[in-house]
């Protein structure tokens, strides 16, 4: 029997309701741990960009949410395929590729996150594809094409569109097929309309709004339609502040 694992966001959306999650910028599989001890979250989401991953650390963390059945994504550094394999090569089964701004961009993430012929995943031996072991990939042993199939269907991408550039070439990235939903990065649109740090600016929110009706107008999504997650330093600075007020 093929082993895949199951993206619970995507079981969520089928019983029409959101995935939740647990975000974090640092490594913590203890974290980890102690919210599948919790119960109710249904990933965890690592922001690869601008948090402090190594390999090692996504390696333990994916082990640490397979044990309590967490789906985990990652927003990955850059769209390259040896970067986004560093990533699903740990189990990462969802990927949020920054600075998407042309088809093109589209494309390369789509074909670095999804398996031949949705893509050009490049295959690779380590947990994401459980160490090769035939008795878990294949039936029969000399094939792997069901897993693959298998795994880009629970594969969820995304591409973050957060330039002035990636909202003029709209239209030919919602033409690229494999792109699940899409999100905002406000801060770097900003300051590409000539905004910088201003991500609520009136024009900026204006952009967004205008571009979101877009894509739900082309019948594909926003990240915000299908998950939402809640950050583990905003958790923790404001459990800090509610201690503080209460015992001073």
């Amino acid at each position: 029997m093929v082993n895949v694992r199951k993206n619970n966001i995507f079981e969520k959306n089928r019983q029409g309701k959101k995935g939740l999650g647990f975000g974090l910028v640092f490594p913590s599989a203890e974290l980890i741990e102690l919210v599948g001890m919790g119960g109710g979250f249904d990933f965890i989401n690592l922001d690869g960009e601008h948090g402090l991953f190594s390999p090692e650390s996504i390696d333990a963390m994916c082990r640490a949410a397979d044990g309590y059945g967490l789906t985990v994504t990652a927003r990955v550094p850059n769209i390259s395929s040896s970067t986004i394999n560093l990533f699903l090569d740990r189990g990462v089964m969802g990927i949020l590729g920054p600075h998407i701004e042309t088809a093109a961009d589209a494309k390369a993430l789509v074909d670095a996150c999804r398996f031949v012929p949705d893509g050009n995943r490049s295959w690779g031996g380590g947990r994401g594809t459980f160490y090769n072991d035939a008795s878990l990939l294949d039936s029969p042993a000399t094939e792997r094409t069901e897993f693959m199939a298998l795994t880009n269907k629970e594969m969820l991408v995304m591409g973050q569109l957060e330039t002035a550039k990636a909202f003029e070439n709209l239209d030919s990235i919602l033409a690229v097929e494999g792109i699940d939903a899409f999100a905002w990065g406000s801060n770097d649109l900003a300051q590409s309309m000539g905004f910088p740090g201003q991500p609520d600016h009136p024009e900026v929110k204006e952009a967004e709004r205008g571009v979101a009706e877009r894509i739900h107008a082309a019948g594909r999504k926003m990240s915000f339609d299908i998950s939402t997650a809640v950050n583990a330093p905003s958790l923790i600075v404001e459990g800090a502040r509610r201690f503080l007020a209460a015992n001073q």
